[in-house]
């Protein structure tokens, strides 16, 4: 059933509990050992960090939880979801790699500052804030943020998240971020469905013929296109599924709320 933006508030109370209950879960996932189930993000290919200078890498005591991108010397965007953990010293971020753990610069966490209204999955971006400024080179460069809204649009997805390979390294796909009733539509879950109703967050789906899917360590998965950063990889309905509905967050819906927030603490 659609929730619509003005439903019941109880009612979506409810699913954002159940989905904070998710998340935890997955972040219980995240900081223990090895899992049983599907673990690894499903089509894409490998790429080079030469072709995504933006990319990084984020860890929890050096473990793979997340990606985001570099915005500037010392800032670092990705989704709430991957930095989820409280303890921000045992973060830290990888640029310039090709694969995690392979050869790249590490650079320590002075702070995290998640959205104020980030609950389960809604609001769910983040800027991390590195001690100091990350030295820029031909595999370690800014991406601008998209100023202008779209409603449709052909995008790379990138992330290090497991893969099918079980490696690793970048990897590339391509998806459509839409709007449309259609694609709310294709989505089950209420808060999805108003994630992109309210314009805070896309449809994330495959282009047809593909077959693709993620898993919990694609969090904060840079969406670009032409150079620029649409969106981050927010949640699939069904992690480890195959062309699952999946979300990610609009940036330009939150522009405001980032250059603050860079201002305030740079």
């Amino acid at each position: 059933m659609l929730l619509h933006p003005n439903g019941n508030a109880g009612s979506r109370e409810i699913k954002k509990m159940k989905l904070t209950l998710v998340l935890l879960f997955v972040i219980a996932i995240q900081h223990s050992g090895p899992v049983q189930a599907q673990t690894r993000q499903i089509g894409g290919k490998d790429a080079s960090i030469q072709q995504y200078p933006f990319m990084a890498a984020i860890a929890f005591a050096r473990r793979l939880v997340g990606n985001g991108a570099i915005i500037a010397p010392r800032w670092i965007l990705t989704s709430a979801s991957a930095v989820y953990a409280p303890q921000d010293a045992l973060f830290d971020v990888q640029v310039g790699a090709d694969t995690f753990m392979g050869t790249g610069d590490w650079y320590e966490v002075l702070a995290i500052h998640k959205h104020p209204e980030f609950i389960g999955w809604d609001y769910n971006i983040a800027l991390i804030h590195l001690k100091g400024p990350i030295q820029y080179s031909d595999t370690v460069k800014p991406i601008d943020l998209a100023d202008t809204v779209v409603d449709q649009l052909e995008v790379t997805m990138l992330s290090y998240g497991n893969n099918e390979d079980s490696t690793q390294h970048l990897r590339e796909a391509t998806y459509t971020l839409s709007t449309n009733d259609e694609c709310v539509s294709f989505l089950t879950d209420g808060l999805a469905q108003s994630m992109v109703i309210e314009q805070r967050g896309f449809c994330v789906r495959p282009v047809p013929g593909t077959e693709q899917g993620q898993w919990f360590n694609d969090a904060g998965a840079p969406i670009v296109a032409s150079g620029k950063l649409y969106g981050l990889f927010a949640f699939s309905e069904d992690e480890g599924g195959v062309n699952e509905g999946s979300v990610g967050t609009r940036v330009t819906s939150f522009l405001d709320w980032i250059h603050s927030k860079m201002a305030a603490y740079d």
